[in-house]
Protein backbone atom coordinates (compact mmCIF):
# COMPACT_ATOMS: atom_id res chain seq x y z
CA UNK A 1 0.00 0.00 0.00
CA UNK A 2 3.01 2.27 -0.39
CA UNK A 3 1.81 3.28 -3.85
CA UNK A 4 -0.62 6.06 -2.87
CA UNK A 5 1.85 8.91 -3.40
CA UNK A 6 3.04 7.68 -6.79
CA UNK A 7 -0.42 7.26 -8.32
CA UNK A 8 -2.59 9.91 -9.97
CA UNK A 9 -5.86 8.70 -8.53
CA UNK A 10 -7.20 6.69 -5.59
CA UNK A 11 -10.88 5.73 -5.49
CA UNK A 12 -13.19 3.28 -3.76
CA UNK A 13 -15.35 1.51 -6.33
CA UNK A 14 -18.19 -1.00 -6.26
CA UNK A 15 -18.18 -3.18 -9.39
CA UNK A 16 -21.73 -3.48 -10.73
CA UNK A 17 -21.30 -5.38 -14.01
CA UNK A 18 -18.80 -6.29 -16.71
CA UNK A 19 -19.06 -6.61 -20.48
CA UNK A 20 -16.56 -7.16 -23.27
CA UNK A 21 -16.13 -4.23 -25.67
CA UNK A 22 -13.67 -5.19 -28.41
CA UNK A 23 -10.15 -5.27 -27.00
CA UNK A 24 -11.39 -3.93 -23.68
CA UNK A 25 -13.58 -4.97 -20.78
CA UNK A 26 -16.01 -2.29 -19.69
CA UNK A 27 -16.97 -2.47 -16.02
CA UNK A 28 -19.89 -0.43 -14.79
CA UNK A 29 -18.82 0.82 -11.38
CA UNK A 30 -20.19 3.02 -8.67
CA UNK A 31 -17.44 5.32 -7.43
CA UNK A 32 -18.15 5.56 -3.72
CA UNK A 33 -15.28 7.83 -2.65
CA UNK A 34 -12.59 9.80 -4.46
CA UNK A 35 -9.49 10.16 -2.29
CA UNK A 36 -7.14 11.47 -4.96
CA UNK A 37 -7.50 12.49 -8.58
CA UNK A 38 -5.18 13.61 -11.32
CA UNK A 39 -5.93 15.48 -14.53
CA UNK A 40 -9.04 13.42 -15.30
CA UNK A 41 -11.57 14.77 -12.83
CA UNK A 42 -13.14 11.65 -11.31
CA UNK A 43 -16.64 12.09 -9.93
CA UNK A 44 -18.62 9.95 -7.51
CA UNK A 45 -21.48 7.92 -8.92
CA UNK A 46 -21.85 5.45 -11.77
CA UNK A 47 -19.03 5.44 -14.31
CA UNK A 48 -17.09 3.04 -16.50
CA UNK A 49 -13.84 1.32 -15.62
CA UNK A 50 -11.88 0.17 -18.68
CA UNK A 51 -9.40 -2.72 -18.55
CA UNK A 52 -7.63 -4.22 -21.56
CA UNK A 53 -8.93 -7.72 -22.34
CA UNK A 54 -5.41 -9.19 -22.16
CA UNK A 55 -5.06 -7.84 -18.60
CA UNK A 56 -8.40 -9.33 -17.56
CA UNK A 57 -7.42 -12.67 -19.13
CA UNK A 58 -4.29 -12.91 -16.97
CA UNK A 59 -6.21 -11.54 -13.97
CA UNK A 60 -3.99 -8.45 -13.77
CA UNK A 61 -5.92 -6.80 -12.14
CA UNK A 62 -8.47 -9.29 -10.80
CA UNK A 63 -11.91 -7.65 -10.67
CA UNK A 64 -15.22 -9.32 -9.78
CA UNK A 65 -18.73 -7.83 -10.06
CA UNK A 66 -20.45 -7.35 -6.71
CA UNK A 67 -17.20 -6.57 -4.87
CA UNK A 68 -15.76 -3.27 -3.62
CA UNK A 69 -12.17 -2.29 -4.34
CA UNK A 70 -9.58 0.35 -3.68
CA UNK A 71 -8.32 1.38 -7.10
CA UNK A 72 -5.05 3.29 -7.47
CA UNK A 73 -3.75 4.18 -10.90
CA UNK A 74 -2.33 6.73 -13.27
CA UNK A 75 -4.20 8.91 -15.72
CA UNK A 76 -4.51 7.18 -19.05
CA UNK A 77 -6.87 7.84 -21.93
CA UNK A 78 -9.89 5.58 -21.94
CA UNK A 79 -10.65 3.88 -25.26
CA UNK A 80 -12.72 6.63 -26.85
CA UNK A 81 -15.16 6.74 -23.95
CA UNK A 82 -15.46 8.44 -20.61
CA UNK A 83 -14.32 6.69 -17.47
CA UNK A 84 -11.28 5.40 -15.63
CA UNK A 85 -8.62 3.05 -17.01
CA UNK A 86 -6.87 0.33 -14.98
CA UNK A 87 -3.86 -1.56 -16.31
CA UNK A 88 -1.04 -3.76 -15.04
CA UNK A 89 0.44 -0.73 -13.28
CA UNK A 90 -2.79 -0.09 -11.39
CA UNK A 91 -3.37 -1.39 -7.92
CA UNK A 92 -6.74 -3.07 -7.37
CA UNK A 93 -7.28 -4.38 -3.85
CA UNK A 94 -10.47 -5.68 -2.30
CA UNK A 95 -11.83 -2.91 -0.06
CA UNK A 96 -11.44 -2.93 3.71
CA UNK A 97 -13.51 -0.51 5.77
CA UNK A 98 -10.52 0.26 7.99
CA UNK A 99 -8.85 2.05 5.05
CA UNK A 100 -11.36 4.92 4.81
CA UNK A 101 -9.98 6.90 7.74
CA UNK A 102 -6.37 6.30 6.72
CA UNK A 103 -7.05 7.40 3.14
CA UNK A 104 -8.72 10.60 4.33
CA UNK A 105 -5.59 11.37 6.37
CA UNK A 106 -3.37 10.88 3.33
CA UNK A 107 -5.73 13.05 1.31
CA UNK A 108 -5.42 15.86 3.87
CA UNK A 109 -1.64 15.53 4.05
CA UNK A 110 -1.36 15.69 0.29
CA UNK A 111 -3.49 18.84 0.13
CA UNK A 112 -1.07 20.42 2.60
CA UNK A 113 1.85 19.53 0.31
CA UNK A 114 3.47 16.90 2.49
CA UNK A 115 3.87 14.37 -0.34
CA UNK A 116 5.67 14.72 -3.65
CA UNK A 117 4.57 12.39 -6.44
CA UNK A 118 7.51 10.60 -7.99
CA UNK A 119 10.03 11.82 -5.40
CA UNK A 120 10.06 8.63 -3.38
CA UNK A 121 7.75 7.17 -0.83
CA UNK A 122 8.62 9.44 2.04
CA UNK A 123 9.59 13.03 2.71
CA UNK A 124 11.26 14.45 5.78
CA UNK A 125 9.78 17.52 7.36
CA UNK A 126 11.07 19.12 10.55
CA UNK A 127 12.96 16.03 11.59
CA UNK A 128 10.03 13.67 11.18
CA UNK A 129 9.45 11.13 8.50
CA UNK A 130 6.13 10.79 6.73
CA UNK A 131 5.50 7.46 5.07
CA UNK A 132 2.98 7.15 2.35
CA UNK A 133 0.15 4.67 2.96
CA UNK A 134 1.90 1.80 4.67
Amino acid sequence: MKKYCKKDYAVQVHILKAEKAGEWWKFTVNIISVYKQGESRIRRGDQFLWVRAKDVACKCPKIKPGKKYLLLGNDEDSPGQSGVVADKGSLVIQWRDTWARRLRKFQQREKKGKYNKGKGEKRKKRGTEHRCFE
